[in-house]
């Protein structure tokens, strides 16, 4: 493990080691002794300092142009265990009934995910 102090660091073990880290300069240390640097302010070289950085992602689920997905929002704010299979899945003679058509399989699950997904 490579680590680097911005500062002058002395880290000293329960065992009774001690390791002298001078400021900016990398040293190669057991991951032990790494550990305890890091505890005590020092930066382990090649792993990401942990900065955040903010993300500007705006998602909008469309629930008005996939009725699907409105029905399998009302299941779940329901919450009745009688539509529902063992598996948490609303059953299909439900999302049938309720959509007043024969639902694919496959559009009723893509619709049971992004129902899952908008909450």
């Amino acid at each position: 493990m490579k680590i680097l102090s911005d500062t002058d660091l002395r880290v000293a073990t329960t065992w009774g080691a001690v390791v002298l880290f001078p400021a900016g300069v990398e040293r190669e240390i057991s991951e032990e002794i790494g550990l305890l640097a890091i505890q005590m302010g020092a930066k382990e070289v090649g792993k990401p300092s942990g900065k955040k950085v903010e993300v500007n992602i705006e998602e909008k689920i469309e629930t008005e142009s996939n009725p699907l997905i409105e029905i399998m929002l009302g299941l779940i704010e329901e919450g009745n265990p009688d539509n529902f299979k063992v598996d948490g899945t609303p059953k299909a003679a439900v999302v049938n009934k309720l959509a007043a058509r024969t639902v694919k399989s496959d559009d009723r699950e893509t619709a049971w995910q992004e129902a899952l997904n908008a909450g």
